[in-house]
């Protein structure tokens, strides 16, 4: 095993033991004083100690803002951009899985406007009426500590509006975090759930994106490979979570997923999945995990070859027609979710059935990832999808 550093699409140092870069790289990008932005539960178990003592060797004062919430709500984003202001800070280091990330890329994007901006000013949703990106962010340090979201290559978050119970994008493709440092070591305590729950996102990513009516071939063997190493790695990392290989395999996919999603989009399967999460409180790779075979199901006619060479990345032989290699896909994406210990309908995960309605229409009037989905949907598909893996 080795470490690697390389462009794409900004500065990216990935493997064991590149954490000890936090500090260097800091300093490097002409920081003085430090916000370092987790989770509580990231913070209990030690992550960022490895962070600080790196900035401490660099001679950088830090800020630890321990307050970020899982599915970030617009409040808690602007809690944070108000700690950031307040502490003197000129330079981001976000650590987590997606809602650390997200949380601080949003920050990012927030902190370098007027003194007055809110982060749901800058939702996608208001279109021309949104703030536009300041000219100027402050430098951003994404370290993953979840091989799921590929947050730290990519250039948007997902915020909730707990009031209005749905979750919104903000972002610009100058929010990409400056620099990406990617650690498997910061990974190898991760709990088989989250192991499991964060790779079938990561799952999601890679097929969504290799499917996606968005036109990018230079991607395509990517993604591919993202999916190969998710299926031969993921029940490994998930079954032996010390094992070095397996955490390295999957923490190089969720990133080729975040490349491949920042070109590619995604499709209906993140449409479904974001209400899951918003209005019945399902963990976000858990809802991927639970909607992906049917939406893979529904979308097949639209992109039955593509859905043949991910059934082949998976592990599955090339045998038989293109729609029984596509189908024999579909049941693998199933299996693998089984052999991770994961639940495979939305009632096993107490979502209850009257939620579904107003999920589908969330799904097909808010939420705008579906518009790269292989196949057509409306509201109406939206809602038997839903009923379909209940």
């Amino acid at each position: 095993m080795s470490t690697s550093y390389y462009i794409w699409p900004n500065e990216v140092h990935f493997g064991y033991g590149t954490v000890a870069k936090v500090g260097p790289s800091a300093k490097a990008e002409g920081a003085t004083h430090v916000f370092v932005l987790a989770d509580p539960g990231v913070v209990a178990a030690k992550l960022v100690d490895p962070i600080l003592a790196s900035l401490q060797n660099a001679g950088l004062a830090y800020t630890l803002y321990d307050k970020v919430e899982p599915n970030p709500s617009d409040t808690s984003v602007d809690a944070a951009v108000a700690a950031y202001r307040a502490s003197g800070a000129d330079l981001i280091v976000g650590v987590g899985g997606g809602s650390g990330l997200d949380t601080a890329k949003a920050l990012m994007l927030v902190a370098g406007g007027p003194a007055d901006a809110k982060v749901a000013e800058y939702a996608y949703r208001m279109g021309d009426k949104a703030r536009p990106c300041p000219k100027v962010l402050p430098s951003f340090i994404a370290i993953p500590t979840t091989a799921g979201t590929g947050a730290e290559a990519t250039s948007w978050a997902v915020i909730t509006d707990p009031v209005a119970k749905m979750k919104f994008g903000v972002g610009h493709p100058r929010s990409m975090p400056t620099i990406a440092i990617i650690d498997p070591e910061l990974m190898l305590g991760l709990p088989p759930f989250l192991t499991a729950a964060t790779g079938m996102d990561a799952l999601s990513h890679c097929i969504e994106a290799y499917v996606s009516k968005n036109w990018n071939p230079m991607l395509d063997a990517m993604a591919l490979q993202g999916i190969r190493l998710i299926a031969q790695s993921l029940p490994v990392a998930v079954a032996q979570g010390d094992n070095r290989q397996a955490r390295e395999d999957m923490a190089h996919a969720a990133f080729i997923g975040g490349v491949a999603i920042s070109s590619k989009w995604l499709g209906a399967c993140h449409s479904l999945a974001h209400q899951l999460s918003s209005l019945a409180n399902v963990h976000h790779g858990l809802a991927c995990s639970l909607m992906l075979p049917h939406q893979m199901t529904y979308s097949l006619p639209g992109a039955i070859e593509r859905y043949a060479a991910v059934a082949e990345a998976m592990g599955v032989p090339a045998t038989g027609s293109l729609r029984q290699r596509a189908e024999r896909g579909i049941e693998a994406v199933t299996q693998l979710a089984k052999d991770c210990n994961l639940p495979t309908r939305l009632s096993d995960v107490n979502v209850p059935e009257s939620v579904i309605p107003a999920m589908a229409k969330y799904a097909y009037t808010v939420d705008s990832n579906w518009w790269t989905n292989p196949r057509s949907v409306n509201e109406k598909v939206m809602e038997q999808l839903y009923r379909a893996a209940f």
